[in-house]
């Protein structure tokens, strides 16, 4: 990167104002994905509850076949 004159170059400030900009949307992004990962988590556990409650409604409905005489 070149700058024409010495104006042209961003203060100090101004560099590290830009740098925490940077930073405070990279943890938003981050905070984002975590609440997208945590929904996710929650979301297979309660299909999983669901599916062992189903399984055992349909062991105590269902007796087991007696095998042939």
């Amino acid at each position: 990167m070149s700058f024409k004159s010495r104006s042209d170059i961003p203060d100090l400030h101004t560099q590290l104002e830009s740098l925490l900009d940077q930073v405070w949307r990279s943890e938003s992004d981050w905070r984002l994905w975590d609440r997208v990962d945590a929904a996710v988590r929650l979301e297979s556990i309660r299909v999983r509850r669901a599916q062992g409650v189903s399984d055992q409604k349909q062991a105590v409905s269902q007796p087991e076949p007696e095998p042939p005489e």
